[in-house]
């Protein structure tokens, strides 16, 4: 009985983590105005305007999410507040004016490490109390096991339920560290990738990666970065493309693509 459960556990498991997934359209964005340079592969824009430069390029693509390279030089005589909170977006349908939606703040790195933390602090919970739930499992399974035999009624499926429970115990923290890497690569994304608050002092500059929600809708995405006073917009046109789906029955078959 405690191996029917415990396999009945293990198939739900193994059920909820599976499912159906497609492959996620291509979006990429192009600058539609102004003088374009090509830096490490990336088409970059430039604007200046009373000693501030600021230069902008689509990096990637990451998840529900577009990444821009941003790049702030400071060349007045004063210190540069360079704060992405203050960097907002706007997306359009096309050129008009009329089919733009409301401009929106990008996403802010700060509040996203912010949720990254809690987030991991929740998931070392969840793993030690995991742990010690399926750690009593095996030890009841155990206690089960040892009292079968001493009776004298063990049979051929005598322990499977003790194996099945420590499986499901290994499985456990394998998936928890996991998923503990996982948060760890984004927080390092978050913390040494993103643009992030900077002052820049006269003569320096800074650059980072500044993200945007995905709008796949959008057929212009305009990056307004707001610093000392002024405001530096850039367009770009946005082109999403369909991934096929993999010709898996033709590979089965042993045809071709």
């Amino acid at each position: 009985m405690r191996l029917a459960g415990l396999l009945l556990l293990g198939s739900f498991l193994i059920a909820t983590s599976l499912g159906c997934a497609t492959p996620a359209p291509l979006v990429r964005l192009k600058p539609s105005a102004g003088e374009v340079v090509w830096v490490s592969g990336r088409a970059t824009v430039a604007r200046a305007d009373a000693g501030i430069r600021v230069g902008v390029a689509f990096d990637r693509q990451d998840g529900p999410a577009l990444g821009l390279r941003v790049e702030v030089e400071n060349g007045t005589g004063a210190n540069l507040d360079v704060d992405p909170r203050e960097f907002t977006f706007t997306n359009c349908r096309d050129a008009r004016p009329s089919s733009c939606s409301l401009t929106t703040r990008v996403i802010d790195p700060e509040r996203v490490l912010l949720a990254l933390d809690e987030t991991q602090s929740r998931e070392r919970a969840k793993t030690v109390n995991g742990q010690a739930l399926l750690g009593t499992l095996v030890i009841l399974n155990a206690v089960g096991d040892v009292a079968t035999i001493a009776s004298g009624r063990a049979d051929q499926n005598t322990g499977a339920g003790t194996v099945a429970a420590g499986s499901m115990m290994q499985t456990a923290a394998i998936a928890g560290e996991t998923r503990r890497l996982s948060l760890a690569h984004q927080q390092a994304i978050w913390s040494n990738e993103a643009l992030r608050h900077n002052t820049l002092f006269p003569g320096s500059g800074t650059g980072g990666r500044v993200y945007v929600p995905i709008d796949l809708d959008a057929g212009v995405v305009w990056l307004h970065v707001r610093t000392g006073g002024r405001v530096f917009s850039f367009p770009f046109q946005q082109t999403v493309t369909q991934v096929a789906e993999p010709r898996t029955r033709n590979l089965e078959r042993g045809g071709g693509f």
